[in-house]
């Protein structure tokens, strides 16, 4: 069965799904509920607030689509959402997905600006699959009372689950108290003369002899809050290469200001031009205020550092980004730069944002080039700056690149 206002399959229908699952096959069920949906039809009626019911649920559908590959998304309350997720991954995992795209969801609707934060409650097992749906449900709730705009995973993980947090927890401690946190970089080059313009760098923690890499670990560095000490050493040991290419970083946005802080610190400390750094900007849970932007302009102002707006158009407060932040650079989110040339639609998305470059006058840069033919295209479309495996593979020291295409 169908639900009439969003498309999606209805709660029964997502119940059929459970029933249909063959006992012992894992699964993770995730539950997600708009907070104070009631303002919503009170502010702007009854229509618009079916209308952001149907763009949340796509919305959701489209995240988990870009990061899982067997799920089920349905509408299973008034303001709620189940998914039904059978991939193996950290349960973590559905951490970092709704800090980056689910927490806060902004809709431009019926020409009016539409922002709603969501509550999530997870829970996982491979049985009673009713009761897991009861678990998530319970841990939903906790997030409503604990102040909303959150994810709560119901408390029991596996043994399995506990020892490999444990273990990642260690070597993480270790890693930093030796501060073996090291520099990669990835080439950026112009689109147009295939010449190396940058380097994205990239974290690389080392424990003992083994690279701690993946989501998980920085998942779980993050939930430790350790993301703002990784960041720091990357920092540190990056400065030896400073030289004429542009450095990009990427900075946590759950510890923005702090770790902004840190380095500018760093960088009055050790005397640093920060003429060729570029800090990239994601969305955070609360779009800054214009006193902390005005903030952040003087900072960037007196250290010469530059602005990258990264993962661009995955969300309206990006162009709210562009009005208070003179950034240099938008990096165009990866998912339609990938799906650009099957997707007329994700062409047309990518089209849009280097009109919406040329017309700030900002450099735009396509991630996610992973061959030729997405390279000629984003060439074509007048993309200014390109970046990925086809280009050029993270790297322990900055590589000097120059792509040359087929005849």
């Amino acid at each position: 069965m169908v639900d009439e206002v969003t498309g999606l399959p209805s709660r029964k229908s997502f119940f059929n799904k459970l029933r249909s699952v063959e006992p012992g096959t894992p699964v993770i069920i995730a539950i997600f509920d708009i907070d104070d949906f009631k303002f919503v039809n009170f502010s702007h009626g009854y229509q618009l607030g079916d209308a952001v019911l149907k763009a949340t649920g796509h919305h959701l559908k489209r995240v988990f689509k870009k990061y899982f590959s067997h799920f089920f998304v349905a509408r299973t309350g008034a303001n709620q959402f189940s998914v039904l997720l059978f991939d193996k991954v950290p349960i973590i995992r559905i951490k970092e997905v709704f800090n980056r795209h689910i927490h806060l969801i902004e809709f431009k609707l019926k020409d009016e600006f539409i922002r709603v934060t969501v509550s999530g409650g997870v829970s996982s097992g491979q049985e009673q699959y009713f009761e897991v749906f009861s678990q998530a449900e319970d841990a939903l709730y906790t997030a409503k009372r604990e102040g909303k705009n959150e994810l709560v995973f119901y408390q029991h993980f596996s043994l399995q689950d506990a020892k490999k947090f444990r273990e990642i927890r260690q070597k993480l401690i270790e890693a930093i108290r030796n501060k073996a946190v090291f520099p990669c970089f990835q080439p950026i080059v112009s689109l147009r003369t295939g010449e190396i313009f940058g380097y994205e760098v990239l974290s690389r923690i080392k424990y003992r002899d083994e690279i701690l890499k993946g989501d998980y670990v920085f998942s779980v560095a993050d939930s430790l809050a350790l993301t703002p000490e990784i960041d720091k050493l990357l920092f540190i040991n990056t400065i030896k290469f400073f030289g004429p290419y542009k450095l990009f970083f990427n900075l946590s946005m759950k510890y923005f200001f702090r770790e902004l802080n840190t380095i500018f610190q760093i960088a009055k400390q050790y005397n640093l031009d920060l003429s060729n750094v570029i800090f990239e900007i994601t969305e955070s849970q609360k779009l800054m205020s214009e006193k902390a932007a005005i903030s952040i302009f003087t900072l960037f102002k007196e250290f010469n550092a530059g602005i990258a707006i990264d993962d661009f158009g995955a969300g309206y407060s990006n162009f709210m980004y562009l009005k208070k932040f003179p950034a240099d650079v938008i990096k165009i989110d990866g998912s339609f730069i990938r799906g650009a040339k099957e997707d007329r639609k994700d062409l047309t998305i990518v089209k849009s944002i280097v009109e919406v470059g040329k017309a700030f006058k900002l450099r735009t840069l396509a991630e996610f080039i992973e061959d030729e033919e997405t390279y000629r295209l984003m060439k074509a479309i007048g993309v200014s700056l390109g970046q990925g495996y086809f280009i050029g593979k993270p790297a322990p020291e900055p590589v000097e690149v120059r792509v040359e295409l087929s005849p």
